[in-house]
């Protein structure tokens, strides 16, 4: 329960401050390693008439396997409020979860006879509750993609910032701090959908990512954000905010950049 009220009172607070949403609508990363290209789309959007959530969209992809993941979430804070991950590649199975106050509800879906049946209708395999893990009553609960977003609020405010969250992933909860710091020059080389393109060196606010586990982790480590783990730092163009390079450790393949392609900018009202 008391993960649950410091959450709510967090939400209240900032909710008072009405939450803008960020200048892009798609961002588009892409790493290209060896014979493999890995892509991830993230794509964020109001929910129509409900101002206390937003969606957050995304599609990634390496060779034969796609992940995508939808996530429910408080604009103001970042705190998941549901999530669904439909995984495709050799096995497809389609997991979901629900923030309750006290715990999360999870389910598990794998495909049945029928192939025409949407992956939200195949058939239950597992339906559990997860406790939250007793000392993350201090922090707002959240999963990795999300982690782009917030770090990118966070970079807007300057240099020696810093915020704490916990990130959940399937069984696993992890407590992140992000601290944001001066750059280095980046090579920015990024379409604008319908501007032509962003070519040449940029400035840069960086934002780095500390990763450390909340309690003992109930499964193998499973902690990454577009695929990277380790050290992750995320450079942003200082005078646009953009996001344009995430760098941290790839499995089998080692210290990685994953550089922005695409941007898409939301349509002014």
């Amino acid at each position: 329960m008391g993960l649950c009220l410091v959450l709510a009172g967090v939400s209240r607070a900032a909710n008072n401050e009405t939450p803008q949403l960020p200048e892009w609508q798609v961002l588009e990363f892409e790493e290209k390693a060896f014979w493999a290209t890995a892509r991830s789309r993230l794509e964020i959007l109001p929910i129509p008439d409900d101002q206390e959530q937003w969606e957050l969209n995304v599609l990634s992809s390496v060779v034969d396997n796609s992940e995508q993941v939808v996530v429910r979430f408080a604009p103001a804070t970042g705190r998941a409020l549901t999530r669904s991950r439909l995984s495709r590649g050799k096995e497809q199975r389609f997991k979901s979860y629900r923030y309750e106050p006290d715990f999360i509800v999870r389910e598990r879906r794998n495909p049945g006879a029928d192939t025409s049946v949407p992956p939200q209708e195949w058939p239950v395999t597992y339906s559990g509750k997860v406790a939250y893990p007793t000392a993350a009553s201090d922090a707002v609960l959240t999963e990795p993609y999300l982690l782009l977003f917030l770090a990118q609020r966070l970079q807007a405010q300057g240099p020696d910032k810093s915020m704490e969250v916990i990130v959940h992933t399937d069984l696993n909860f992890y407590r992140v701090r992000l601290t944001s710091g001066n750059g280095i020059p980046i090579n920015a080389d990024y379409a604008v959908t319908g501007q032509g393109s962003v070519n040449g060196q940029r400035e840069t606010l960086a934002v780095a990512l500390q990763v450390t586990p909340q309690g003992t982790l109930a499964e193998d480590t499973d902690f990454s954000l577009l695929g990277l783990q380790g050290e992750i730092i995320v450079f942003f163009d200082r005078s646009s905010g953009l996001p344009l390079q995430i760098r941290g450790v790839a499995p089998r393949i080692g210290p990685t950049a994953i550089n922005l392609k695409s941007v898409t900018l939301r349509e002014s009202r």
